[in-house]
């Protein structure tokens, strides 16, 4: 028979083995709980991370491509940080033109983002340079009205190379800068081209003088505003003409876009606006525009007073706007 001793042995050995077990339970429901809401509390600070990132790659285009918006957005959470891509497009009639897909990676632990990027461009002594969305469509050049320009780019010149029947979008420099109130009596001037997009006349004094430097030291073809610092309101929301409530409303959100861009040249703009009071309708001025028609449409505007300056970016098939040329 066994002693008591040793009963008394099993019943313990068997109460440290049940103590054990509730110990590594409790440690591992203490670990689960603990996982459980550190992972929630990532996610959500993750979730406003992301929603911030967005709101700068949102402002960043909305502000540097004229008609330009983001077409799709796609956001992975890791710890206290993430990565997201985002495919950057116009509209063509009423048809997405996507123009080039972004990286982009935030938080307080973002992680390494190596991309690869096939846009670019060139610039060939005496001719003017050319650059390129990823996907192949060229940038536009504007050239600002009160600034003398030594040479102007005139892609009207050779719209006879394009084939017909194409979508063609092209930027128009005016001979000087028109008050927003005109646009309609423009607009009219500018047919049967389709006008979707007005340029504003905001620029910082720094910003003018770093142009008319170019314009005096660096070659002739060498010079103008590219289409990422202009600033410029769609219009999608007025036919016949902007009135006072669609431009004020216009912008405000310019406005409000430039102080949530992370670039410093947009805060530089937004900080002179705020300064010196925002731009009533009666004295906002049009630099430019940006028109849509066909090949037969823009060559109705060769030789028009109004066009200082043109510039072609895309060029589409009407049904299929995928298409690149």
């Amino acid at each position: 028979m066994k002693s008591m001793s040793d009963i008394d042995d099993k019943k313990l050995k068997q109460s440290i083995r049940k103590a054990k077990v509730k110990s590594i339970l409790k440690i591992i429901g203490v670990v689960l709980i603990i996982f459980i809401i550190v992972s929630l509390l990532n996610i959500l600070i993750g979730l406003n991370l992301s929603k911030k990132q967005y709101e700068k790659n949102d402002a960043y285009v909305k502000l540097s491509i004229p008609n330009g918006y983001i077409s799709e957005s796609n956001t992975i959470i890791g710890f206290l940080g993430g990565t997201g891509t985002y495919k950057i497009a116009k509209n063509m009639n009423g048809k997405p033109v996507i123009l080039e897909d972004k990286n982009s990676s935030f938080g307080i632990l973002p992680p390494i983002n190596y991309s690869v990027l096939n846009g670019g461009g060139y610039h060939i002594a005496s001719q003017w340079p050319v650059s390129f969305w990823e996907n192949g469509y060229k940038k536009m050049l504007f050239f600002h009205p009160e600034l003398q320009y030594k040479e102007y780019k005139n892609d009207l010149a050779d719209i006879e190379k394009i084939p017909d029947g194409k979508l063609i979008e092209m930027a128009i420099s005016f001979d000087k800068p028109y008050k927003v109130t005109d646009l309609s009596i423009i607009q009219k001037k500018l047919e049967p081209a389709n006008v979707t997009w007005m340029w504003l006349n905001e620029f910082t004094d720094k910003k003018m003088q770093e142009y008319q430097y170019e314009i005096d030291n660096y070659d002739s073809k060498a010079n103008g505003v590219s289409e990422s610092e202009t600033i410029g309101l769609p219009l999608t929301m007025a036919h016949n003409g902007f009135t006072y409530n669609p431009y004020t409303q216009g912008y405000d959100e310019i406005v409000d876009t430039l102080n949530k861009s992370s670039l410093p040249e947009h805060k530089a703009l937004y900080d002179k606006i705020i300064s010196n009071g925002k731009t009533k309708i009666e004295d906002a001025e049009i630099l430019g525009v940006i028109v849509h028609g066909t090949k037969s449409e823009l060559k109705q505007l060769i030789d028009n007073p109004l066009i200082k300056a043109s510039s072609i970016e895309v060029i589409v098939d009407p049904l299929y706007i995928g298409e690149k040329r």
